[in-house]
């Protein structure tokens, strides 16, 4: 009984003020207006699930490719000797994507996947980084700089031994995002070379690189990597949609 009696007082309470609440907008004195609530604020940066999103999926590369599965391209994460390191501070966005596929590795968001061919040496790899607008704009000018004036040579060291790096911004530049760079780089470490493909796109506060390592011998993947760099830039462009 007390519960039932409890339920008829609340229903009655709110008989009561929705009464009072019709009576209130019916006054002919005219009540306060309410104000509509204010639309929530764009957030700052993607999240990993918009960084997921964001990745190139092995249906948007040509045949014959398959994905690495738990494969990273961080050499601090159990390959710190082939990292490239002692280079001049203003090569640090070439040295960065070289050791990590990152310009810049304070991000707020990070996914990556890597695609290799079969039967082959080629490897096809993305990552994608959540930044602030500020940071993310900071961070390509950096790159910008270094690929288009700083670093064309540079020398450090891999695994102890004198490292030679050369970066060429490419002839033809797409535009991609709200910003882009295409660029090759190559390293010579005494008798090794590795050779590079890669392309750098930001939109809004997110950038994602495009890496294509490829051997003297074989299948380039330049089609795969151009390929995946037009799709990683659509991609990255509806994952930012909605930040600021």
């Amino acid at each position: 009984m007390q519960v039932r009696s409890r339920q008829v007082v609340l229903t009655a309470v709110a008989a009561s003020s929705l009464l009072l609440l019709t009576a209130c907008n019916s006054d002919s004195g005219g009540g306060t207006e309410k104000k509509p609530s204010a639309a929530p604020s764009a957030p700052a940066h993607i999240t990993a699930a918009q960084a997921d999103q964001a990745l190139v999926s092995l249906e948007d590369l040509p045949a014959g490719w398959k994905v690495e599965a738990n494969t990273t391209l961080d050499k601090s994460q159990g390959a710190e000797e082939e990292a490239i390191t002692d280079a001049k501070p203003e090569c640090a966005p070439i040295t960065g994507v070289l050791n990590s596929g990152q310009v810049d590795q304070d991000h707020k968001a990070k996914s990556e996947r890597v695609f290799t061919k079969k039967g082959d040496q080629t490897m096809v790899a993305q990552v994608v980084n959540g930044y602030t607008l500020p940071q993310a704009e900071k961070t390509m000018a950096g790159l910008r700089t270094a690929v288009e004036t700083t670093c064309a040579t540079f020398t450090g060291k891999q695994g102890g031994k004198k490292t030679k790096v050369t970066v060429k911004k490419t002839a033809e530049q797409h535009k991609y995002g709200d910003e882009s760079l295409t660029y090759t780089v190559k390293v010579v470490t005494g008798d090794q070379q590795m050779d590079f493909d890669m392309g750098t796109v930001r939109s809004r506060g997110a950038i994602t690189t495009v890496i294509n390592n490829y051997p003297d011998k074989g299948d380039r993947g330049k089609e795969a990597f151009s390929k995946a760099l037009a799709k990683a830039s659509e991609k990255l462009t509806a994952a930012t949609a909605k930040t600021t």
